[in-house]
């Protein structure tokens, strides 16, 4: 079969609308590049768009602690905080970068031939970060976005045009020509073609989606942005090729020699990470992956085992922020804390309004309570565990919210929201004897094991503290305005209302 570049990229955005078991990606990637590029962009909303999925969370946190981030991270354990010490861009780009691979990530599972291209592109973005990171180069996570989507082509295709994929691997064998020239002849678009409409379509900034075009390295000329994304991104996918054969020092030197001089590397640095990665247990894994093994994980469900050192290492990232941020920062800061320490699916805060004398979901996290903000019960009190809480100002876990006993606790708007949630917890925060927020957290559909010790409840509540004493600090510098304490909570709801 062989297709005009307009009809295969029409059938290409036509079938994965269509297919429902492939990931939001779009979505998700509009959503980190519009928070990273609008003028009013806060540290809550770029980490919002990342903690709306908790694998990429797990992520980014585990990469804003690595080697190459140690030295500015100090023991991050939350989005929010890796932000404020990296930046908007840093965490966007690398945000970006992991959730271009995530996108494909389930149907790799159950796909040999994705699989393999899904573990070439982890490859080659770790040795875009790995070369550049070492080099001190500030656009560093911007070239690993490059360095992925030039996979993502490969992968769209490999996805959406299954059989196709088929022709196109026999052809470049059979006349010996490279995979994307053979694209070209089934498709009628060759990768780095699609590798760009891609990016236009994902509404990424135009230096990433014209660094997908071919450049050449001939001449002594200074390369301009793109088409230095554009070759850090060509030497990265060449090295995973290396590395699948052996990583051969004699032939790393040579990959090394086309680009080092125009990308002002050592070409030393760049044999020295190319046997590293080939070292490395990690990529080993991904290397044996691309070149023909298989491998698959799922995430552990409920409280981790070590929520108590969780906790305190939560615990001191709040304290540190404290003194940096706003209230709303603090808050958002304390909930990512508390979902990684005790491995919520979904955190969320209800704030107090004293105007219309309800309390009201303003901040979440998880993607059950993301289309909630908004959600309201009201202030008076009602016989259940949520005005218990408020009541007495005392944190609540409910172990099994499912129980006959327990059932008429409950209250209607959570059984009809959370329909599908077993175990919860509520911990207020106080001020001047009175609750003006409460925080929320369940584990889905699994049960709290071993419940919630003394230790892990202190250091709950030094973090609900925290928070009250924040407030304490905004009512009063906003006494001589007659500001309500609650206002500096205050923030436009990214979600719908859901009462």
């Amino acid at each position: 079969m062989s297709l005009t570049k307009e009809k295969t990229l029409e059938l290409l955005w036509q079938r994965m609308a269509e297919r429902g078991d492939f990931p939001s990606l779009q979505r998700s990637v509009t959503g980190i590049v519009s928070a990273m590029q609008s003028e009013n962009t806060s540290t809550a909303d770029l980490a919002s768009s990342v903690l709306s999925d908790f694998a990429l969370t797990q992520k980014v946190i585990r990469l804003a602690n690595s080697a190459m981030y140690a030295p500015f991270g100090c023991n991050v354990t939350t989005v929010s905080r890796a932000i404020m010490i990296l930046g908007v861009d840093t965490i966007g780009h690398l945000a970006l970068s992991l959730k271009l691979l995530e996108g494909f990530g389930e149907v790799a599972a159950r796909r040999d031939d994705m699989a393999r291209e899904l573990a070439r592109a982890t490859l080659a973005g770790a040795f875009a970060r790995d070369i550049t990171s070492k080099n001190g180069i500030r656009d560093g996570e911007e070239a690993v976005v490059c360095t992925l989507l030039h996979h993502v082509a490969r992968l769209l295709v490999t996805y959406c045009f299954a059989n196709e994929w088929v022709e196109i691997q026999d052809i470049a064998v059979q006349q010996g020509v490279s995979d994307s020239d053979a694209c070209e002849q089934v498709l009628g678009i060759s990768f780095p073609e699609l590798a760009e409409a891609a990016a236009r379509k994902w509404g990424l900034p135009e230096s990433i989606a014209t660094s997908m075009r071919p450049i050449d390295l001939e001449g002594d000329a200074p390369l301009s942005h793109a088409d230095w994304l554009c070759a850090v991104a060509n030497m990265s996918n060449e090295m995973v090729t290396e590395l699948t054969r052996g990583a051969d020092p004699a032939r790393l030197a040579e990959l090394a020699e086309r680009y080092a001089d125009r990308l002002a590397l050592d070409i030393r640095e760049v044999v020295s990470v190319g046997e590293e990665m080939a070292r490395d247990t990690s990529h080993q894994e991904f290397i044996a992956i691309s070149t023909g093994a298989s491998n698959t994980r799922q995430p552990p469900a409920g409280k981790p085992l070590d929520s108590v050192r969780r906790l305190a290492d939560g615990l001191s990232e709040v304290r540190a922020a404290t003194g940096e941020t706003d209230a709303v920062g603090l808050l958002n800061l304390t909930l990512e804390a508390i979902l990684q320490s005790l491995g919520f699916v979904n955190c969320a805060a209800f704030v107090r309004s004293p105007a219309s004398k309800v309390f009201e979901m303003r901040f979440g996290i998880g993607r059950e309570v993301q289309p909630l903000l908004g959600l309201t019960f009201p202030e008076a009190f009602e016989p259940d565990v949520f005005h218990l809480a408020l009541t007495n100002g005392r944190a609540i876990l409910i172990d099994n919210a499912r129980e006959p006993r327990i059932v008429p606790r409950i209250p209607l708007w959570h059984r009809q929201h959370f329909s599908n949630v077993k175990s919860f917890f509520l911990l207020p925060v106080r001020q001047r004897n009175q609750t003006v927020a409460l925080l929320y957290g369940d584990w889905g559909g699994a049960l709290c094991a071993g419940g919630i010790g003394a230790k892990e409840m202190e250091f709950l509540h030094y973090m609900g503290e925290e928070i009250s004493s924040k407030l304490e600090s905004v009512a009063q510098q906003n006494t001589a305005s007659g500001t309500n304490t609650t206002d500096s909570l205050a923030r436009k709801p990214s979600g719908t209302a859901g009462r």
